[in-house]
């Protein structure tokens, strides 16, 4: 398989069709079916964030749900849906999770029920599809005047700071930073929150930010818990999230 640097120019350039994501997508699922704690910390987050709006057993609509075990968890809030591009992870989901609807497919083939969500979830897809206007004005079509959007996309500032080996080009990688994501979403949304969580990075400033050396002169001052909050206050969490509110 062609691979190349997460960070390598190149892999802007090529962009990969429908089959050869859904086949990169099959075969991540299948080697990775369970959370990470990274995705455990992101999805404590986005609880967290829906928590601080008024909701009464929601329409839920949780886009690239993957295995579909925050899904399950969104689930316990109101009525969830799942969708995701791989198969394989959707079979996986159905069997684990058989309370919860799952689809299978593609949201720019799909027809999405116009005005009908009351949240949509989107857990670091943004960064992983061409379009990416294209794929917030769909959730913005799929929900009710009102309604609410968190979407998530790793960190750009991170990304460029860090070196996690070579890549399949099948694995599109368009990263954003809080201010893009939150720019993404501003001409359909009003944005009520926006954040960053999982601290990470050992290159330029972030090398000194995550430094072991900082923490440790600090660790009198203030608690590992409150500085890493600190830190994604700052917007140097390995991923960015936002919460925005449907325009009427």
């Amino acid at each position: 398989m062609d691979r190349m640097s997460w960070h390598s120019p190149d892999a802007q350039e090529y962009v990969p069709t429908v089959r050869e994501q859904e086949r990169y997508w099959d075969e991540r699922w299948d080697l990775r079916p369970e959370p990470n704690t990274w995705q455990l910390r992101r999805a404590d987050k986005i609880i967290e964030l829906l928590g601080t709006v008024s909701l009464h057993q929601p329409r839920i609509l949780d886009l690239g749900c993957a295995t579909g075990w925050f899904t399950e968890r969104l689930a316990r809030l109101g009525e969830a849906t799942g969708i995701d591009l791989s198969a394989e992870a959707i079979a996986r989901a159905r069997t684990r999770y058989r309370g919860v609807r799952f689809e299978a497919g593609n949201i720019f083939e799909m027809a999405l029920p116009a005005a009908h969500y009351d949240v949509v979830v989107a857990q670091e897809v943004v960064a992983h599809v061409p379009d990416q206007a294209g794929f917030v004005n769909i959730i913005a079509g799929t929900l009710k005047p009102g309604g609410y959007l968190v979407i998530s996309a790793a960190n750009k500032v991170v990304m460029d700071r860090v070196d996690f080996g070579p890549d399949p080009r099948e694995h599109i990688k368009r990263w954003l930073t809080l201010g893009d994501l939150k720019r993404l979403v501003r001409p359909r949304f009003t944005v009520l929150r926006g954040t960053s969580v999982i601290p990470l990075g050992d290159r330029g400033f972030l090398r000194i930010v995550n430094s072991h050396r900082l923490s440790g002169l600090f660790r009198w001052l203030i608690s590992p818990e409150r500085l890493d909050a600190w830190r994604e206050r700052a917007g140097w969490g390995y991923s960015v999230i936002v919460l925005a509110q449907k325009r009427a």
